[in-house]
């Protein structure tokens, strides 16, 4: 499996980035004024400082320990500007004990994929790379990051697996961008050729965005086809 070289990836996009911190700034004021959240914190590369312009969301919500099945439920959780095109049951990707929701959102024509992570105060540290937004009960720094036993994953339904393709081919074309080794890898899962160049790599992943019907996921169809024409620059 080849890729282009290290110096011909995508140029940095801006409006990626501004249309995250636009969604960002909404959603962190709307989690401030819901008086069910202890805290929250940006964990991944935005929470370490090692986000690029291409870069997704990962949040951390701390709640009161009744609060957490209310808030591992999409419709519970703000959309900001954008508007929640998909949305799974991601608890396997988290510890015993907490909840987890992965979802996708359309801002102003593009996709935007946020993992939530929600934990009960009462098991709740802030991991050691993580940016703390607001803190009201004064959570503790961990040291390390967890490394225990993770919940049990939960069943999708055929229309889940099928929005679930559609929205990792946006996630695909940010590792094609930054020319990384999992992009290959990734066309293969959602059932692409993963042999070639970067242009073929990213003819498979046009080639995908073919196999699904328009009628049923229109918005998130529209939307990782105009992610797609953001890597259409000379290389």
């Amino acid at each position: 499996m080849t890729t282009h070289s290290a110096d011909e990836t995508t140029p940095p996009e801006p409006r990626l980035a501004g249309i995250r911190d636009r969604w960002l700034s909404a959603v962190t004021a709307a989690l401030e004024h819901d008086p069910s959240v202890v805290g929250a914190a940006l964990v991944g590369s935005l929470g370490a400082g090692r986000a690029d312009d291409w870069s997704d969301v990962d949040l951390l919500l701390v709640v009161e320990d009744e609060q957490l099945d209310d808030y591992a439920v999409p419709d519970r959780l703000p959309s900001g500007p954008g508007r929640r095109v998909f949305a799974i049951d991601a608890r396997h990707n988290g510890p015993v004990g907490t909840r987890a929701v992965s979802a996708q959102y359309v801002v102003d024509g593009l996709p935007l994929w946020v993992d939530w992570y929600i934990h009960p105060v009462s098991r709740a540290t802030w991991p050691p790379d993580s940016t703390v937004i607001f803190d009201r009960r004064g959570i503790n720094r961990s040291l390390s990051e967890y490394s225990g036993d993770l919940e049990s994953a939960t069943h999708k339904t055929p229309d889940e697996h099928d929005a679930l393709r559609l929205a990792l081919i946006p996630i695909a074309a940010k590792q094609l961008a930054r020319n990384s080794a999992d992009a290959p890898r990734t066309i293969e899962f959602l059932g692409g050729d993963p042999e070639g160049t970067w242009s073929d790599h990213l003819a498979a992943l046009r080639q995908l965005l073919t196999q699904f019907d328009p009628l049923t996921h229109p918005e998130s169809l529209a939307a990782a086809s105009a992610y797609l024409d953001l890597l259409e620059t000379p290389h």
